[in-house]
């Protein structure tokens, strides 16, 4: 938002800060038109953020000059490379002359601009252009799609439709991760529309009456000291731990405005939609953090036990454990890079520390192999040993690692079943409540270490100076980055130790003897299980037999048998991320649970439905406070028991749902939470990929036998179709359907693939050739992740 000859210039950058904050909108406002002067928060990470997002542009633009198109650079005005009035008459004149891809084009209708990264030309007739339009790119830093990129590309695809004379189809994002998603306008327009309108009624009203909520942007926004004063001079309940942008709004609603008045509240003031378990909660965080506010003096609060939970996680400790803690980059060539594990144990007395370095793809790699080698020889040395760590950061990584490398699968599995890592900030959280505004190790750990003094203090800093050093090749600052993580290592293992004595007050407090958390027996398999196992550890021994190391030296049968072999696990690799997000969930209190975008948590009788005879069952009314969920009828488990939950039906509306439960089990406690179940059963699906590999082994990838569209498919090869030689083209570039019947009509034990970007008409296609075969008397399996 800018000031230019008494009028204001706007730019997509302001309908986005529109859509993230009304507030942004507002600041905005009054620094351009000079009503108020606001120091802008700036850090080498934002800083950081947008040299990398340069850098990825840069790429993607060398690409597209790699593949040979002819690519016009517009000067930049924001740069002083050109005026607005010349940069505009060369855009339109590089659109005019069919320019393949235009890049840093401007666009414009008063008062708006656009920079669009990039113009990219379409054959779609235009009136202002006769055969050809164009569409927009924009690259994007993020490795997956978000909504204000949308709103971005649509303000961008509008100025672009006033050029051209005629609305571009499509619009496109290439992430981080360079994979690129093209998007239907059509599917956005409306909420776009709208959301100009509100910003520019907004705008003619100057934004008044705007306050700073919290939202997502608030980490990345320019203006963030400035409204955390304003929070602080409130008392805004959102500095509460646990008060969210929803909380504070139904706080709100009953006259609850600051964190003191929430401090202060009796149990009628609860809200209706706020449970009164988790209104006890945040009362009872809102008590100790005002008391630390007023008077300097930082407290802590037991939490009542809870069976199986807080103080309860912790494993008896043993001289073996460990304490990890792992740096990450997200910048690094889109998938982002683990450059350091840290490790630390006590030896002869003394904690020693211990850094696995990966400071690049092969390196992250390597790395990550000695880690976990270094932790399975810890277990075989001590089998009762955990490794400690602090927040789901780190477990988290090491199922990347594994998955991203295709190694040390199995010692992975073997840590995440046998319980062996331990996070602290669950033990923390369930086990009791503390006087700060947050649970980061960093506020916590002023309860047992004193403040930092090294360089490098947060997570934030160690990725500048990682950056830097790709840069420069200082060595210094790698040593400065390790040196934080011993201290994270350090204050994770004085966590352990703090808790540990915490447990022994909880002992005398409560007057109760606390279990010790012990490891789940290993479920042994069925014999039917280990024949499946060992049927499938012989195939793909036999598969592979004979093929060379190299995937690149292989030729097309051995990359045929070699995909064939890795088929055989595809389905338990597929499953893995589902059980682990089930038994994470299965750990989570029902608070935690609130916040898990797939579960409903914080779910309490309703005490005004009573249970309604239905059969020989009761149904039970049962009540939750406003959350994101994906939950539906069926497929529901109680996390406490791991049971299935026969819910009848959920009210969001209402915050209510229904669920029916057998009369016999009446005096079993009702859940307070509701989770996903595990994945799907897939043991026909594998028996049918054995017998795919059966035949490959006894016949060869070539053999004559059964399956012949499979192993073509393995084998990467073009469709079989009567008529039509091999290599040939199958259908014109825009194909009618009743051309493609025909072409169904005569595949000969083949395959065809119907490809095309989302709204293309893929399905409507596909859907049109199943009913054509069903009237021919064809069977037709559909198999689909989805549909």
């Amino acid at each position: 938002m800018q000031l230019a000859d008494s009028h204001l210039r706007l730019s997509a950058s302001d309908l986005v800060a529109f859509f993230e904050c009304e507030h942004l909108s507002a600041l905005d406002f009054r620094v351009a038109t000079g009503r108020e002067v606001i120091e802008q928060t700036r850090t080498d990470s934002t800083e950081l953020v947008a040299r990398k997002g340069d850098e990825h542009e840069r790429r993607y633009l060398e690409s597209l000059i790699a593949q040979g198109l002819d690519v016009v650079t517009i000067p930049s005005p924001l740069k002083g490379e050109a005026t607005e009035a010349q940069a505009l008459a060369q855009t339109t004149a590089a659109m005019r002359a069919g320019a393949q891809v235009i890049y840093q084009a401007l666009l414009a209708d008063e008062p708006w601009r656009g920079y669009a990264d990039f113009l990219e030309r379409a054959q779609k007739p235009s009136p202002a252009f006769g055969d050809w339009s164009y569409e927009v790119a924009d690259t994007k830093l993020a490795r997956r799609a978000k909504p204000e990129f949308v709103v971005q590309l649509c303000l961008y695809s509008d100025l672009l439709a006033r050029v051209q004379g005629a609305a571009p189809q499509q619009m496109h994002l290439v992430l981080g991760t360079t994979e690129r998603h093209s998007l239907r306008i059509d599917e956005f327009a409306a909420f776009y529309r709208r959301l100009r309108r509100r910003f520019q009624r907004r705008l003619a009203e100057e934004f008044v009456g705007t306050y700073p909520e919290r939202v997502e942007h608030c980490s990345l926004c320019r203006y963030r000291d400035h409204c955390e004063a304003r929070w602080l001079a409130d008392d805004d309940p959102t500095l509460i731990a646990g008060v969210g942008r929803t909380s504070a709004i139904r706080l709100a609603q009953s006259g609850i405005t600051t964190g003191t008045q929430l401090a202060l509240a009796r149990p009628a003031e609860r809200p209706r939609r706020i449970g009164e378990k988790r209104f006890e909660t945040l009362r009872d965080q809102a008590r100790l953090q005002v008391h630390e506010r007023t008077t300097r003096e930082q407290t802590y609060e037991l939490l009542p036990l809870d069976e199986g939970g807080g103080f309860e996680r912790l494993p008896r400790p043993r001289p073996g454990d460990l304490y990890f803690d792992i740096e990450g980059d997200p910048f690094y060539e889109g998938e982002g890079l683990e450059y350091l594990h840290g490790v630390s144990r006590v030896e002869d007395g003394e904690l020693v520390f211990r850094a696995f370095w990966g400071c690049d793809r092969a390196a992250e790699k390597r790395a990550f192999e000695e880690l976990v080698e270094f932790v399975m020889a810890a277990r075989a040395a001590d089998p009762e040993m955990h490794v400690y760590h602090y927040g789901s950061y780190e477990a988290s990584a090491l199922k990347q690692l594994m998955g991203r490398h295709g190694t040390r699968e199995e010692e992975v599995d073997e840590l995440l079943r046998g319980k062996v890592l331990v996070d602290l900030l669950t033990v923390t959280r369930q086990s009791l409540r503390a006087s700060k505004p947050s649970y980061s190790l960093k506020d916590i750990e002023s309860f047992y270490m004193r403040a930092r003094e090294e360089d490098v203090t947060e997570a934030g800093e160690s990725i500048v100076r990682f950056e830097k050093w790709l840069d420069t090749g200082d060595e210094a600052l790698l040593e400065a980055i390790e040196r934080y993580n011993e201290v994270d290592c350090r204050s994770t293992r004085e966590l352990h130790r703090w808790l540990l004595d915490r447990r022994e007050e909880a002992q005398r407090e409560f007057g109760v003897e606390l279990a010790w958390h012990a490891a789940p027996e290993p479920k042994e398999p069925s014999e039917e299980s280990k024949e499946v196992e060992e049927e499938g550890a012989r195939l793909e021994a036999s598969l592979l037999d004979g093929l060379p190391e190299d995937l690149a030296s292989m030729s097309q049968d051995e990359r045929g048998r070699w995909l064939a072999a890795q088929l055989l696990h595809y389905h338990r690799r597929e499953e893995k991320p589902a059980w682990w997000a089930y038994f994470a969930r299965r750990e989570m209190s029902p608070d935690e649970l609130v916040d898990d975008a797939e579960s409903i948590g914080g779910v309490e009788p309703d005490p005004d439905s009573a249970p309604v005879v239905d059969a020989k069952s009761f149904i039970h009314t049962l009540r939750f406070p406003e959350q994101e969920h994906k939950l539906s009828p069926g497929g529901v488990v109680d996390p406490a028991t791991g049971k299935r939950v026969d819910v009848v039906e959920i009210d969001d509306a209402h915050g209510s749902l229904r669920v029916r439960r057998d009369q016999r089990r009446a005096d079993e406690p009702l859940p307070q939470a509701l989770i996903p179940g595990g994945p799907y059963n897939t043991n026909e699906q594998r028996a049918a990929l054995r017998r795919l590999a059966r035949v490959i082994v006894d016949t060869g990838i070539e053999g004559p036998d059964r399956f012949r569209v499979l192993r073509d498919l393995v084998l990467r090869r073009t469709p079989r179709v009567a008529g039509v030689a091999r290599g040939d083209p199958l259908v014109a570039d825009s194909p009618e359907i009743g051309e493609l019947k025909g072409l169904v009509e005569r595949l000969e034990e083949s395959s065809l693939f119907i490809q095309g970007p989302p709204g293309s008409g893929k399905t409507w296609t596909g859907a049109r050739l199943i009913v054509h075969l069903i009237e021919r008397g064809a069977r037709v399996g559909v198999a689909a992740t989805s549909h």
